[in-house]
């Protein structure tokens, strides 16, 4: 789920490289390629909130200590589409360096833990609220990532969000 993940946040990205193109790819090999790389992680992403609402998947949180991710996506844009953009391909190396800088920040986005940043849902009006749990309560609970329209959630209210994995949530 995380690598889907990972691919979906990068779906401008390659609407951009099928945009562009790579000189040394016939039109009729990457375009459809870039294109599926850009919709299929979304798509997956979106059956498994609609079936994570069919089975009524939610988790209870009580939000005590919630911050907004806008900050992260500042990272996101630098750190992944404008390099990657701005790189021409023209050589058979050009095209290596570039599948290899995309491998790079497809890793750092796993290991950084922001895959949940999403472009559809930026669009869509969602934003991105972390949930840590607040050890001077005693809670120490695992820390969440929560999707939703939502922009203040009140402290110690008992939520109910949607379930995408075991630390993203979703909340219509």
């Amino acid at each position: 789920m995380r690598l889907m993940l990972v691919l979906a946040c990068m779906a401008p990205l390659f609407i951009l490289m099928a945009i562009r193109g790579i000189g040394l790819v016939p039109w009729e090999i990457y375009f459809p390629t870039f294109i599926s790389l850009a919709l299929i992680p979304n798509a997956y992403l979106a059956l498994r909130i609609i079936y994570a609402i069919k089975q009524n998947d939610r988790k209870r949180i009580r939000p005590e200590n919630v911050t907004d991710n806008r900050e992260q996506l500042i990272t996101y844009i630098f750190a992944m589409l404008l390099p990657l953009f701005q790189s021409a391909v023209t050589t058979i190396q050009d095209l290596y360096s570039a599948l290899c800088a995309l491998l790079f920040v497809v890793y750092i986005f796993g290991n950084m833990e922001i895959y949940y940043m999403n472009f559809f849902f930026s669009l869509a009006g969602y934003r991105v609220l972390s949930i840590r749990p607040n050890a001077q309560s005693g809670n120490n609970s695992v820390s969440h990532v929560l999707i939703t329209k939502k922009n203040f959630l009140a402290p110690n209210i008992e939520i109910q969000p949607i379930r995408i994995t075991d630390f993203l949530l979703f909340d219509k």
